[in-house]
């Protein structure tokens, strides 16, 4: 029988903000920007978006420890210095759920946590880009929206993935079990044809994962990375839709369900999951009480 050693847990893209609309702050904050995203998500207020999170976290540390939590991106829609908010809503969601948990944790920013490196060591202790090993495993931690300060509301522009950076990684882990996380990774749009060889000749990658397209989904990447499997591992985020020239981030699709992954280390073999999380929406195109699914389990024989 297959015994468990390692247990992660991925999440991404919570969008943490505040819960005025963009006129409210601006009655205070005259200087403020706020995304049309704000206020409930779902029925719940940012907090209560954030506190769902971390019950979710501590739910799957209760089933079986976890080794370590990975985030990757979008903690906040604060798409620094454009938005002018005065509250840095990455730093918020460090206090309000990561500083709680029982876990370590490894963070990496999204397109809309546009912060320069010097702002982000000092919240999280780490730069932007970085690699963290345990036991055995370790995780490329890719900063793949490093165009920052943020220009526009779409926050940071997508910027290729730092192949300095990973080649040295690739050979200071060398024989270890290797995971490429970025908060968003698209061979035809960031990766260069030597960063996909780089991962293609590399035995110790097993799989990559990214967040930022709000979904899960399983995709088989052929000759493109030499058959390593590219995972969506979803996320706590929205489906915004443009209805009468103006986005509607309220709109409930299955496909956007909230939800995380979950990476297992075995002594023979490594599974990764999806796990849609129990959780009602209050919608504006109705009332949604989803249950606890889970789905695209992918195994890698050892």
């Amino acid at each position: 029988m297959s015994e468990l050693k390692q247990r992660f847990m991925l999440i991404s893209d919570m969008h943490y903000t505040t819960d005025l609309s963009a006129s409210e702050l601006k009655k205070t904050h005259p200087e403020s920007n706020a995304s049309a995203a704000t206020g409930t998500a779902f029925g719940k207020t940012q907090r209560e978006k954030i506190e769902k999170v971390y019950t979710d976290i501590i739910r799957e540390n209760e089933r079986c420890a976890l080794d370590a939590l990975l985030v990757l991106g979008d903690l906040s829609i604060d798409d620094y210095d454009f938005r002018r908010l005065p509250i840095n809503y990455c730093e918020q969601f460090k206090r309000d759920c990561l500083d709680r948990l029982p876990c370590k944790y490894h963070v990496i920013p999204g397109n809309h946590d546009s912060y320069p490196n010097e702002i982000w060591r000092k919240v999280f202790g780490t730069d932007r880009e970085f690699a963290a090993e345990t036991g055995g495993s370790v995780f490329i931690m890719m900063d793949t929206f490093n165009s920052i300060p943020a220009a526009n509301a779409s926050g940071s522009a997508l910027t290729v993935m730092n192949e300095d950076f990973l080649a040295e990684c690739l050979e200071k882990y060398k024989g270890k079990r290797i995971f490429i996380c970025a908060h968003y990774v698209e061979p035809t749009k960031n990766v260069t044809e030597s960063v996909q060889n780089l991962i293609k000749d590399s035995k110790d990658v097993v799989f990559l994962f990214r967040g930022h397209t709000h979904v899960k989904n399983v995709i088989a990447m052929g000759d493109v990375f030499g058959g390593k499997t590219l995972v969506d591992i979803g996320g706590y985020g929205y489906c915004g839709m443009k209805i009468d020239n103006r986005y509607e981030f309220n709109i409930f699709d299955e496909k956007w369900a909230w939800g995380y992954q979950i990476l297992e280390i075995y002594d023979d073999k490594i599974v990764t999951y999806h796990v849609t999380t129990d959780n009602h929406y209050h919608a504006v195109n109705g009332d949604f009480d989803v249950q606890e699914t889970i789905d695209g389990r992918t195994i890698h024989n050892l």
